[in-house]
């Protein structure tokens, strides 16, 4: 024990200096820094730690134990301490430009923004007095400063100290021949697709090029790429190589067609039709339609005598257009223009606005800041909505083009913790699947149903789809809403961007753009024909083709006979038209006849023969000519003859030259066996450079004289240079041999007629791009890039770009940028002089940053920070102080700010008032941050029949409901199941009847689909009325005639009966007769209603002709339909009790009440009626009251022995009617079930009176 007591002492003083952290020292609860630890300081505190363990090695095991645990406690204290004071130091400073700031340090980030250091929080705000720091202007919009912008969508703009500094978005670089920008992008794309050799190929697609078919090549990111094709081995013994093929084949038989030899394998295109493909198969000629592959989609009609479209122009709605040129969209919100067989559209320069998420209304090209687009919805100016950001509930308003956000509190659990032993929240059950509580979720097979799981019960209801921005979108499978991704046009479906022709009218090019379909007229050419013809299904006319020889040929197309090409042909209206052919002049003198015209000039026809090119031959009609054919042309010289030494030759006859007489002496020389006659010359043998002659037996002899020679290089003959061959540096060359320039390199020679005649040698073209240069011609055995000569299959660095890699094979270079390493990184940086991206920097937006640099977000300088870390920026947004008031706006870097309130995502001013939350019926009122609301007061209304519409406040005076639709108070219209029939609305009553006709001219005429008679024109007592005006006819104010207008011939008028509203279960004494000016009576109290315990339920009114059913809430009055009768009106009888009429016989007396009454008989019913018997007819007539105009304590009452009613104090009454119905003295309806006997009124102060009613 004594041992472990010292053992654990240096280990507590290790504690304790370690406590002291930086290697300080407390003295007297002062900090006092010390030097760090060196080897003496350790030595030294060894030393010290074995003099104190000797020191406590004496005294007892519990002592020390104490001893040691005293010093724990006391290095826990100072070690606290220390914690204490680091944490005060670190709240007094601040960091700001990348170092840390004392309290109360102030610096200035820029030029007009101050920061101080205050409670270890840096505060900064703009400088005053400082004018151009104020903000910026820029196309005439004003922006603060500090603020970023986009003024478009490819450029983002920051204002610094008044100054607009703007920068584009960074695009990489691509690595392609040919590319294009997209509509709405920035950056431009590779163009899909390879050209080569004047044909494109698609992405991807492997092919033969044509001039070399021994490559295989493919079209890979926009760049061709050749590899030597490798040849199978051959089944046969003896392959032979075919021209324009590779490999070598087996022989197999040829083709003969119109005396054209093919071999087997052999392509050709057929005469006059570019479109078709014939080949030569084992004997077999088989043909077949080209296919064109084309790259873009409105190419331009083929050149004339090929077969497939090009990419170098558009042909849209039946007319041609330069690449460039510009062409109709159909959108007035869009400028198209031809570019290479597409059409590029970009929408329409559109003003800046002043918000930063402007929406879009249809039919308008340009975005507007009455409402917002925000992440790809449309939102109305004032809606809130809630979205989720990055795991958040965030709630969003749109206000004015703007978008404020705040996060939300996740909902909570609906349910908490029991108070005693377990309990589960609610789940609800639906279809055998157990949900939630708070879940929602879509049912399976039902996407327009949405569920949620509410306080356990499952509550589904449809989901209600907004309406499509587009006028034909498409019901996606499984969909509930209709989308615009797509078109649905005449029951097809159309994807977007796709180009169709209307197949109900093919006159019309449609395109499926965003959901809506657009069509436009298709134009036709005009035609070149005096009978075009149209075909079914066709859209344009066209001229009829033209049959010859089983072949057809177009319009006004030039071809050759099929039969016999010596004849020229032209195809019109439908007929061939064909003349000889015309024969170009030949090119020499002496031609030979050719296939169709004498124009063959490798040979000569001289005379009626036919000589080769070359040929030597005598002169057909002379001699002593002789002839020589060269190019068809022909040149004869006369026969050179030696001088004669006598002086009178003779001319032998048959030949040409003349030769002296024979002398009758000869000469002898040696060697001769015959002795030369007398003036015979000749050479001796041996030595034919002399000449000699032998004159009357004696010879004499002379060297011959050589004559110059008529060409450049003559060759040396026996004895002179002669002109029938060449002596060219010392090798002699036949006449008309070709050789080998001996001393000119690449030069090719001709001797003829002793003349050497050199001119460079022709090469045949070659085959390949890049050839290389041989001794004289160019191969393809090898390359000659940009002056440098490389081997084939020989890679080196593009000489134009040093990141690129190229590629010589048979003649062909192909370049392509060197592979790069693909890099874990998002933003890396390619260093100078390198070609290779690499993560050890950053390159973001235009800014280049070193790794664990921070610096200013470049597309949010002011509220962002971003640091380059292994090659990826990160950004973050700089925190927000807190702030007191419960309803801040959003300030600068949507930091939140007392200054005004924040309801609802919109932001108030102080002291404005404004609207509660949707449905709340408040008013509420912004007040240094705070939000207070009251509740509103809603106004009396006049009407019985209220209803409250969801979201709104108060109630309104509700109409009238029939057949699901509701009509306002007062309006009448016309049921759809009964044309000839009116309804109208009245105090919450619905009176259907039928229309009562009225003739007011002489002559009237009815129409099949007329209601009553009209009258031809709308002239009544000499005035005519215009349509749409009414007047009365006579008297009666319940006559009605209107001007109506007709869709064929004039106005004419239309009379009828107005039509009453029926007086529901109005008591006789409370019915009020109309005076002279108007026609329906009123009732002075008010009607009964129709509640939910009277729906289906059925009323008779006073009025016989009327029956009443509760539907709707509303009563249905339906005027009962009256036979027609065949008695003369005079006997149309109504019995008492009855609607319709009846034939009754006329009387002279009258029948009323049971009492008879003699005819001209007049009797008073009552106070207001009138009776008289008229011709065996009681006429009976009410008096009119005028209308009252009451207080509100005042009421219309009748006063015994009065007709009309006069204005009382309002008396307090109550009523009962109905089953079962009770208005108590303030006029409030009640309406309930029920068996018991009920006190309807009593006196509650006397007892007097108690009035009881029973119900069962």
């Amino acid at each position: 024990m004594a041992m472990a007591g010292a053992a654990l002492l240096p280990l507590v003083l290790q504690l304790g200096s370690l406590a002291l952290t930086g290697g300080s020292v407390a003295t007297g609860g002062e900090v006092v820094p010390r030097e760090p630890f060196g080897l003496a300081d350790i030595h030294d505190y060894r030393q010290q730690a074995h003099t104190h363990s000797l020191a406590l090695a004496g005294q007892p095991l519990e002592e020390r134990l104490g001893q040691l645990e005293a010093e724990v406690l006391e290095l826990r204290e100072q070690n606290r301490d220390l914690q204490e004071r680091v944490k005060r130091l670190e709240s007094c400073e601040c960091w700001g430009l990348g170092r840390i700031w004392p309290e109360g340090a102030r610096w200035e980030p820029d030029a007009c923004t101050a920061c101080i250091c205050q409670d270890g929080a840096a505060r900064c705000g703009p400088q005053p007095n400082l004018p151009h720091c104020h903000g910026c202007k820029h196309n005439g919009q004003t922006y603060s400063h500090g603020e970023t912008f986009s003024p478009d969508t490819c450029s983002i703009c920051h204002c610094q100290a008044g100054t607009v500094r703007c920068q584009g978005s960074s695009c990489s670089e691509l690595n392609c021949l040919e590319s294009y920008t997209p509509p709405g992008e920035c950056c431009p794309v590779c163009r899909p697709g390879c050209e080569y050799e004047g044909q494109l190929y698609e992405e991807g697609a492997s092919f033969l090029p044509s001039s070399n078919p021994c490559l295989q090549c493919s079209c890979q990111r926009s760049l061709v790429r050749c590899v030597p094709l490798k040849c199978p081995p051959s089944p046969c013994p003896e392959p032979v190589l075919r021209p324009g093929h590779c490999c070598p084949a087996c022989q197999a038989p040829g083709c003969t067609e119109g005396g054209s030899q093919r071999d087997h394998g052999q392509e050709w295109t057929a005469p006059g039709d570019p479109c078709r493909i014939c080949q030569c198969l084992e004997g077999h000629i088989q043909c077949r339609q080209r296919e064109c592959a084309s790259l873009c989609p409105y190419p331009a009609r083929p050149l004339p005598g090929t077969c497939c479209p090009v990419c170098d122009g558009c042909f849209l709605n039946g007319r041609e257009h330069r690449s460039g040129e510009p062409v109709g969209s159909g959108d007035p919100c869009l400028q198209c223009r031809c570019a290479n067989g597409s059409v590029q559209c970009e929408p329409l320069p559109c003003p800046p606005v002043p918000c930063r998420h402007p929406g879009r209304i249809p039919g308008q090209c340009c975005p507007v800041c009455d409402s917002c687009e925000y992440q790809g919805h449309q939102y109305q100016s004032q809606e809130t909505f809630s979205l989720q950001e990055s795991g958040r509930c965030v709630r969003c308003s749109c206000q004015a083009g703007e978008v404020s956000c705040e996060e939300q509190e996740c909902p909570v659990a609906p349910c908490g913790p029991p108070t005693s032993g377990p309990q589960l929240c609610p789940a609800c059950v639906l279809d055998g699947e157990e949900f939630a509580e708070g879940v929602q979720w879509e049912p399976d097979g039902q996407p327009c149903t949405s569920c949620s799981c509410q306080d356990g019960m499952p509550v589904c209801r449809a989901v209600l789809c907004p309406p499509t921005p587009c006028q034909h979108p498409t019901q996606p499978p499984g969909a509930c809403c209709p989308s615009c991704e797509s078109c649905t046009y005449h029951g097809q479906v159309y994807a977007n961007g796709l180009n169709f022709t209307d197949a109900d009218s093919p006159c019309h090019t449609c395109r499926c753009e965003d959901g809506t379909v657009r069509c436009s007229l298709v134009y036709c050419p005009p035609m070149t024909c005096a009978r075009p013809q149209s075909g079914p299904g066709q859209c344009c006319p066209k001229c009829p083709d033209c049959i010859l020889e089983k072949q057809v040929f177009v319009d006004g197309e030039s071809f050759s006979h099929p039969g016999d090409p010596c004849q020229e042909c032209q195809c019109q209206e439908g007929h061939a038209l064909c003349q000889p052919r015309a024969c170009p002049k030949a090119l020499c003198a002496h031609p030979l006849p050719g296939t169709c015209c004498q124009n063959n000039c490798s040979g000569c026809a001289y005379g009626g023969k036919e000589y080769p090119n070359g040929a030597d031959f005598p002169h057909p009609s002379d001699p002593c000519r002789l002839c020589h054919c060269l190019g068809g042309n022909v040149q004869c010289l006369a026969r050179r003859c030696p001088p004669l030494p006598c002086p009178e030759p003779v001319l032998p006859q048959g030949d040409c030259c003349p030769q002296c007489p024979a002398s009758p002496a000869g000469c002898m020389w040696p060697g001769f066996t015959v002795p030369a006659r007398h003036q015979e010359h000749f050479s001796p043998p041996g030595d034919p450079c002399r000449r000699c002659l032998c004159l009357d037996g004696s010879v004499s002899c002379q060297r011959l004289p050589c004559l110059p020679a008529l060409c450049a290089h003559p060759r040396q003959g026996p004895c002179c240079p002669s002109c029938d061959g060449c002596l060219y540096q010392g090798k002699e060359f036949a006449s008309g041999e070709r050789f080998p320039s001996p001393s000119v390199a690449c030069h090719t020679c001709l001797c003829w007629e002793g003349s050497v005649s050199c001119e460079p040698r022709v090469c045949a073209p070659a085959q390949c791009p890049f050839p290389a240069r041989d001794d004289c011609c160019p191969a393809c055995d090898g390359c000659e890039y940009l002056g440098e000569s490389y081997l084939s299959l020989q890679e080196f660095s593009d000489p134009r770009e040093p990141c690129n890699l190229c590629t010589c094979l048979g003649g062909f270079v192909t370049c392509s940028r060197q592979p790069c390493e693909p890099l874990g990184c998002s933003h890396p940086l390619t260093p100078p002089g390198r070609c290779c991206p690499t993560c050890q920097g950053c390159f973001y937006h235009g800014v280049t940053a070193a790794l664990g640099e921070t610096l200013p977000d470049p597309l949010d300088p002011t509220c962002s920070l971003c640091t380059c870390q292994e090659g990826s920026m990160h950004c973050k947004k700089k925190p927000c102080s807190s702030v007191l008031c419960t309803h801040p706006s959003p300030g600068p870097c949507f930091c939140p700010v007392c200054h005004s309130c924040l309801s609802q995502g919109r932001e108030y001013q102080d002291g404005e008032e404004f609207e509660g939350p949707l449905g709340s019926c408040e008013q509420c009122r912004c007040q240094a941050g705070q939000v207070s609301c009251v509740r509103l007061r809603c106004p009396p209304l006049p009407c019985l029949l209220q209803v409250t519409e969801p979201g709104s406040c108060c109630p309104r005076c509700r109409g009238c409901l029939a057949h699901g639709e509701e009509h306002p108070e007062g309006s009448s219209w016309v049921p759809p199941d009964s044309p000839c029939s009116s309804c109208m609305c009245h105090e919450g009553i619905v009176t259907c009847a039928s229309v009562q006709c009225v003739s007011s001219c002489a002559q009237p005429h009815q129409g099949p689909t007329d209601c009553c008679p009209r009258c031809s024109d709308c002239v009544h007592d000499g005035r005519k009325y215009e349509p749409g005006e009414s007047f009365q006819p006579g008297a009666d104010p319940c006559e009605l005639c209107i001007c109506e207008s007709q869709s064929e011939g004039p106005p004419s008028l239309h009379c009828r009966r107005r039509q009453c509203p029926s007086l529901l279960d109005c008591p006789p004494s409370q019915l009020l007769p109309p005076d002279a000016q108007h026609c329906c009576p009123t009732c002075a109290q008010a009607l009964s209603n129709c509640t939910e315990g009277l729906l289906g339920s059925e009323l008779a009114p006073l009025d016989p002709c009327y029956t009443c059913q509760c539907q709707d809430l509303t009563w249905l009055c339906t005027h009962r339909a009256c036979p027609q009768l065949s008695c003369p009106l005079l006997e149309h009888h109504i019995p008492p009790g009855s609607c319709c009429p009846v034939c009754q016989a006329p009387t002279q007396s009258c029948v009323h009440q049971g009492r008879q009454v003699a005819v001209g008989e007049h009797w008073a019913v009552d106070t207001c009626t009138s009776c008289s018997c008229v011709a065996g007819t009681v006429r009976c007539q009410s008096q009119r009251c005028p209308p009252l105009s009451c207080g509100q304590d005042e009421a219309p009452a009748l006063s015994p022995g009065s007709c009309c009613p006069r204005c009382l104090p309002r008396p307090a009454s109550c009523m009962a009617f109905g089953d079962p119905h009770y208005r108590t003295f303030d006029g409030r309806l009640l309406h309930f079930q029920g068996s018991c006997s009920y006190v309807l009124a009593k006196d509650c102060h006397g007892g007097d009176f108690r009035w009881m009613a029973a119900q069962w």
